[in-house]
Formats: C-alpha cells, sequence, structure tokens
C-alpha cells in the first residue's frame, strides 16, 4: 500500500509536466501562425467549406467543388479575406518604403585604451641556459 502512496502523486506530477509541456508547444505553435498571417488560410479553409456545402445542395458535389475553387462564385467570406489580406500586404509595404536608411560615416577615430610598457627582469637568459654539466654516465633506470 505504501508503494502506490509515493507512485500515484509522482505519477499525476509527470501528467501535469507532460500536458503542461504541450500546452506550451500548442501556444508556441499559434502564436507562428499567426505571426505570419495563418489566420486567412484558416478562415479561408472554412470558407471553402462553408461553400462547398452551399453549393452541394443547389448542384452536384462534383460541380460544387469546381465552383468554390474557380474563383467566380466568391461568397461574402471570401471577398472580406481577400480585402483584409490586401490590406496587411498595403501595410507592410508602407512600412517597407519608409525605412530608415543609415549612411556609413565618412570617418571614425576611436581612441584605444593607454598602454605602458611593463619591464620584467631579465631571467630568461637563465632559463635557456644551465650551470652544470649533465652526470656522465646517463642515470639508467632500475628494473626491479
Amino acid at each position: 500500500m505504501r508503494f502506490f502512496e509515493e507512485i500515484v502523486p509522482l505519477f499525476y506530477f509527470m501528467l501535469y509536466d507532460v500536458s503542461m509541456r504541450r500546452l506550451t508547444h500548442l501556444i508556441v505553435l499559434a502564436a507562428f501562425i499567426f505571426s505570419c498571417g495563418g489566420q486567412w488560410s484558416a478562415l479561408q479553409c472554412l470558407a471553402w467549406v462553408n461553400m462547398i456545402h452551399e453549393y452541394s445542395q443547389m448542384v452536384p458535389l462534383s460541380e460544387a467543388v469546381s465552383m468554390t475553387f474557380s474563383g467566380k462564385y466568391p461568397c461574402a467570406m471570401c471577398k472580406a479575406i481577400a480585402e483584409k489580406k490586401q490590406s496587411e500586404n498595403s501595410k507592410a509595404l508602407a512600412i517597407d518604403k519608409y525605412a530608415k536608411k543609415f549612411f556609413s560615416p565618412d570617418s571614425i577615430e576611436a581612441a584605444g585604451p593607454q598602454t605602458a610598457q611593463l619591464h620584467y627582469p631579465d631571467f630568461t637568459r637563465s632559463l635557456l641556459t644551465r650551470a652544470e654539466v649533465p652526470p656522465s654516465p646517463p642515470p639508467r633506470l632500475a628494473l626491479s
């Protein structure tokens, strides 16, 4: 019984974690779709489904589909979507039209930091030469 008392809260926490991760992924996906103008595509699909439904009540289904996608018989929703898309595109073009232009300066003089010469004692020569002579004969490793 003790086993289930420990495992069940852990299981609920794992489910909560997975569901929150999925929710955040869905929110990010929806934000991406809306930022790219995907709402107009979704509304256009709804309008097409509605048009097929309405036209299929008057004519056969194959003819209703061809009437829907021919572009000759747009519904009010299709016209509104096209108008909104056009207004968004004109706004984007207006923003690009008045984009700021940056000019490069003629010359740039950057003042660097003041540097000072550091003088170290001259001990590098003593590291290059040795005063004592190596032992003769050279030492051998003792194998034991």
